[in-house]
């Protein structure tokens, strides 16, 4: 049976909208029936995701917020998870981080520490919206193709699709998006930071991890 950790602070204009657009990833998780534990706001804290992690062992695990190329940070930037310390809680876990830089060396440490599968981000994830949607995140058409495009992963984790799946998954979402992107007269001349994402999107998974070593 899977079971799915989000993470969701709110505390800054970058959060709150990750925080919304994760509301669709929980809904999907709790219509399958599935234990969804919701880590949001100010209790998206160290403390409450290592005790979560230990206690009920989720096998899809999902965060949102800031973060480095070692960390990923919770409520008013606390590091939640830091690599070559916290690793090991991901043993045998499908991870997506939605965080700037966490694709360079917490997702192949995570990898090395025994993960099944994680995808992130290399370089910062970026993405616009448009202030007079700030309080309605989900009818932002600005920031939809930026969110939508990352959801897919998530989406595809809380299916039960491997990691490369749900990358490849992902990446079909933002070229469809991109190619409407282009066609916008409004939204043009923000195409370059989907590519962006989509390039700096990155996979590791156990199985890749096997084809490295025999090669």
């Amino acid at each position: 049976m899977i079971s799915v950790l989000i993470t969701r602070p709110r505390y800054d204009k970058a959060t709150h909208y990750l925080y919304y657009w994760s509301e669709p990833l929980k809904k999907e998780a709790e219509s399958k029936g599935y234990d969804v534990y919701d880590i949001s706001k100010k209790k998206a804290s160290r403390k409450n995701v290592i005790s979560f992690l230990n206690k009920h062992n989720p096998t899809v695990v999902i965060f949102n917020g800031h973060g480095s190329r070692d960390s990923v940070c919770g409520h008013d930037n606390e590091e939640l998870i830091k690599a070559r310390q916290d690793s090991y809680l991901l043993k045998g876990k499908n991870i997506f981080i939605r965080a700037c830089d966490c694709g360079k060396d917490l997702g192949p440490d995570a990898i090395q520490s025994g993960a099944t599968g994680f995808v992130g981000y290399k370089e910062p994830f970026i993405f616009f919206w448009d202030k007079e949607k700030f309080y309605h995140p989900l009818d932002d058409k600005v920031a939809a193709p930026f969110l939508e495009s990352s959801n897919q992963v998530a989406i595809s984790l809380i299916k039960g699709h491997p990691a490369d799946y749900a990358h490849k998954a992902s990446i079909k979402v933002y070229r469809k998006r991109l190619e409407e992107m282009l066609t916008s007269v409004s939204n043009s001349d923000k195409a370059w930071a989907l590519v962006w994402n989509m390039r700096n999107q990155v996979c590791y998974s156990e199985a890749s991890k096997r084809e490295s070593k025999k090669s």
